[in-house]
């Protein structure tokens, strides 16, 4: 019998008679494999959501800002579009105000802009450049309050004593949430002429936004801006995706300590398991031996168990990644934070899947040295 076809049958024979150790054991190895494979996968899926989240919220890859509030003159823009690398710059009024008695974020844009600020229209549209008094309101404001298109609302920016009528001509989700990714308040979007007469600033901007040439470097574009304009406050996207990623990098340190627990409990377990059934055959090892089998034989048969116990633990872990991966991200998705897509890297299946095998090799490396270490002097002087 070939030492590949007798560790097999030895492999075999423990599962069977020792099916509830066993058992226990895949259980073990495949539980740490789920969950590693659930947190990666629903860790790159928040990586992929924040890039989502952050392009919608910023559609330019900087904000150029004056000293203070609302102080940026519009004829700024013409200056910053004559920047090299810069496609187009986009002029925005944000404030804070009421509406319906909630908290409101009133972001003031041309209409040429509204396809950077607007992801899509639940009902009703947009607003041209002669349209007056007009307002484009949060989808789900508008469903809470029932607000629908054609209404008239009333606006109260924070820094004026009045309020304002705004007729609603679309109801959409609103993509250009630059104040807060999520937030208590709700956003609309008026007439930037509109929202800098409210609020008594006319011909100024809270901001630029700048979408630059593709490939250009964002950095090379911000030294030419403070170059020109060295009292300007700048902010670049990829700085807001770094701060999301560092915050997600350090939940998954917290969360990769579980992931750790488990992987702990499964080498113990297997190393239990396999010491048990070194102990069980003693007697066939040392008979074995006596009979002129090699050391490398003895290993191959333990090993061969260890092996089957890691890929057995892996696809179940798999299985199991995959159910739990799906729970997490609904029940983030359900929250609302972020809207992570059901994306899996194949790389993360593969590492998931590799792991349960080396971890379960690894394990049974103890119990195998023992194993070789067998002498059958010792263990067939009683027989």
């Amino acid at each position: 019998m070939s030492v590949a076809k007798l560790s097999l049958t030895f492999a075999l024979r423990d599962l069977k008679f020792r099916k509830f150790i066993s058992i226990l054991n895949i259980i073990a190895i495949a539980s740490g494999i789920a969950t590693f494979m659930a947190l990666r996968t629903v860790s790159f899926g928040c990586r992929v959501a924040a890039e989502n989240v952050v392009s919608q919220v910023l559609p330019g890859e900087i904000l150029v800002y004056g000293e203070s509030l609302c102080d940026l003159p519009e004829e700024v823009m013409y200056d910053l579009e004559k920047v090299p690398g810069v496609e187009r710059a986009i002029p925005v009024v944000l404030t804070i105000g009421y509406m319906e008695g909630a908290l409101t974020f009133i972001l003031g844009i041309e209409s040429k802009d509204l396809d950077l600020a607007v992801a899509q229209y639940s009902s009703g549209g947009g607003f041209g450049e002669d349209d007056y008094r007009v307002v484009i309101i949060e989808t789900n404001f508008a469903e809470s309050r029932n607000i629908s298109v054609k209404e008239t609302v009333f606006i109260k920016p924070q820094i004026s004593p009045n309020s304002y009528p705004f007729r609603v001509v679309g109801i959409a989700n609103i993509g250009m949430k630059i104040q807060e990714i999520s937030s208590a308040g709700t956003y609309v979007i008026v007439p930037l002429r509109e929202a800098q007469e409210i609020i008594g600033r006319e011909g100024f901007i809270t901001m630029a936004m700048l979408k630059l040439d593709e490939g250009e470097d964002p950095r090379l574009v911000e030294e030419t801006i403070l170059r020109e304009f060295p009292e300007a406050r700048i902010f670049r996207r990829e700085d807001i995706l770094k701060m999301i990623y560092q915050v997600i990098s350090l939940v998954d340190g917290l969360l990769f300590s579980a992931t750790v627990i488990g992987v702990i409990i499964a080498v113990f377990g297997t190393v239990n398991t396999i010491m048990a059934n070194v102990r069980e055959h003693a007697r066939e090892i040392a008979i074995m031996r006596a009979l002129g089998a090699r050391v490398s034989h003895i290993a191959t048969i333990f090993l061969t168990e260890a092996f089957i116990y890691g890929m057995i633990g892996g696809i179940v872990g798999l299985a199991l990644g995959f159910l739990e991966t799906n729970l997490v991200r609904n029940l983030i998705n359900s929250i609302g934070l972020l809207e992570i897509p059901a994306v899996t890297e194949p790389g993360i299946i593969f590492i998931s899947f590799s792991s349960s095998i080396i971890v379960s090799l690894l394990s049974a490396a103890y119990p195998t040295i023992k194993a070789c270490n067998v002498k059958p002097v010792e263990v067939l002087k009683y027989e």
